[in-house]
Parts: structure tokens; sequence; C-alpha cells
């Protein structure tokens, strides 16, 4: 586990985010500035079901955990800088999170 922590951040820095963990969950708002997107593309991005928000009790709005960022940033990294529409992105993303969670299960098997 402590491995792919360490490779998650990495991969966070390189991006340009490095979130301070103690400030999660964010709100919409402040999810969108840290991923520099409009919020309103933040809530089509939910509503397509491309990006995981947390449901918050107590204001009744999405809540966004750095990992929501993080991808959201990727989304916005894959529109932007490679052109993939949204239909790509999905097939991306979920390919990604297979290969994550595919890579986790073998570091259980190998014992890291």
């Amino acid at each position: 586990m402590k491995s792919q922590r360490t490779t998650t951040r990495a991969v966070l820095v390189r991006t340009g985010f490095d979130p301070e963990p103690a400030r999660e969950p964010y709100s919409l708002n402040t999810a969108a500035r840290l991923a520099e997107v409009h919020p309103d593309r933040v809530k089509h991005y939910c509503r397509l079901g491309l990006l995981p928000g947390v449901p918050d009790p107590e204001s009744r709005e999405a809540a966004f955990t750095d990992q929501a960022v993080f991808e959201l940033r990727r989304i916005e990294f894959l529109r932007r800088e490679h052109g993939v529409n949204l239909s790509g992105i999905r097939i991306i993303l979920n390919l990604w999170r297979r290969n994550e969670s595919l890579v986790e299960t073998l570091r259980f098997h190998r014992g890291f």
C-alpha cells in the first residue's frame, strides 16, 4: 500500500496537483479551482458519470476527494492536450481504474 501512495503522489506532483489531505473533501467550487476548470464542467462530468462526487449531507452538494480532483485533472488533460472526446475519456478512465485495481491486487499477492 505504501508503494501505491508513493506512486500516486509522484503522479500528482507531475500533474501540478499536490493536495493537502487535511482539507479533503472539497466543495464543487474548490475542486473546480484546484483542477482549473469551470464548476459547470465539473457538474457535467458528474452527470455523465465520469467523475465520482460523494454527497455531503450538510450542504446537499457533491464533495470531492483528492482522488476525484486528480481524475478531474486527468480528464481535462485528455480533453485539452489530446483532443479525446468524452466517450474516449470514459473508456480510458475505465481502463485506467481497472489497471490500478489489478496492480493493487498483484501487490497484495506479492506481499508489497
